[in-house]
């Protein structure tokens, strides 16, 4: 069944095709719920004037393939969502879909003044190895800078300036000279230079 559905969708044949995805839905198939939202979503984006009614149908079956803990509408979902809604996907998606999740849900609680919970969430990242992990230093960073809490910021990011990328080797210099280090700042701006010097060496083409 799958199969068929399948073959009808990508044949633009969508009549049958979602003849077949509601037979599938009514057995609980997330991925038919999600294949359902794509084919009212392209109803909406090609009708004219735009497809309002398609697009109201188009949402509350990604709604329904997100809580059967389908990856991809889960990740649609929390893109245009509401943040009532946006924060039951990246929830969910902590569950589902990978580490990534817990930063984009830490950014949103930010977002909406929960810093407490935002912390909480950056500090777990924070374990993540990777661009995941560095990305959540930098981010709690960010927080702890706006909260006064300037050593503890300067830390997290001197943790990745020793892993030696130039962006994450730049961030520290303007902490360290807000409480009084002026000396240690001008060693990481220098740093950072040779990193940026090695990166643009790296990039250009060989001979």
């Amino acid at each position: 069944m799958k199969q068929l559905r399948k073959h009808l969708y990508e044949s633009d044949c969508n009549g049958a095709a979602e003849k077949w995805l509601l037979i599938a839905v009514q057995s609980g198939d997330a991925e038919a719920m999600d294949v359902l939202w794509r084919v009212h979503r392209d109803r909406a984006v090609n009708a004219t004037p735009h497809g309002k009614a398609h697009d109201a149908t188009a949402a509350v079956w990604c709604r329904c393939a997100t809580e059967g803990g389908w990856v991809a509408a889960i990740r649609s979902m929390s893109s245009w969502a509401e943040p009532d809604e946006r924060e039951f996907c990246l929830r969910k998606a902590v569950e589902t879909v990978g580490p990534y999740a817990g930063t984009s849900l830490a950014d949103l609680l930010d977002e909406e003044g929960r810093t407490a919970e935002a912390e909480q969430w950056y500090r777990g990242s924070c374990r993540e190895s990777g661009l995941i992990g560095c990305h959540a230093r930098n981010d709690l960073a960010h927080l702890l800078m706006r909260q006064g809490r300037l050593e503890e910021a300067s830390g997290y990011w001197t943790t990745d300036a020793e892993v030696g990328t130039s962006v994450a080797a730049g961030l520290p210099a303007g902490v360290l000279e807000r409480p009084g280090r002026p000396e240690e700042a001008g060693l990481r701006r220098r740093r950072v230079d040779v990193l940026r010097v090695r990166a643009r060496a790296r990039e250009l083409p060989e001979r």
